[in-house]
């Protein structure tokens, strides 16, 4: 990767993805998100972070360390 990309990247903490969900998944995030008064961004993003504190077994095999 040339330096400039690798500075650019550093510079910027957040990262953006693209997820295709199905209607049901869709509308039960709109559904927390209402209620709690926060954007599905927020509340994906919450679900993420618990996910990866969580000590669940898919993240036992995938190596995050490197």
């Amino acid at each position: 990767m040339p330096a400039a990309a690798s500075t650019k990247i550093a510079e910027n903490p957040s990262h953006r993805l693209s997820v295709s969900l199905t209607g049901e998944q869709y509308e039960h995030l709109a559904a927390i998100a209402a209620k709690n008064h926060v954007s599905i961004a927020w509340v994906v993003r919450e679900s993420i972070e618990r996910s990866l504190k969580d000590d669940m077994p898919l993240f036992h095999i995938l190596d995050f360390s490197s």
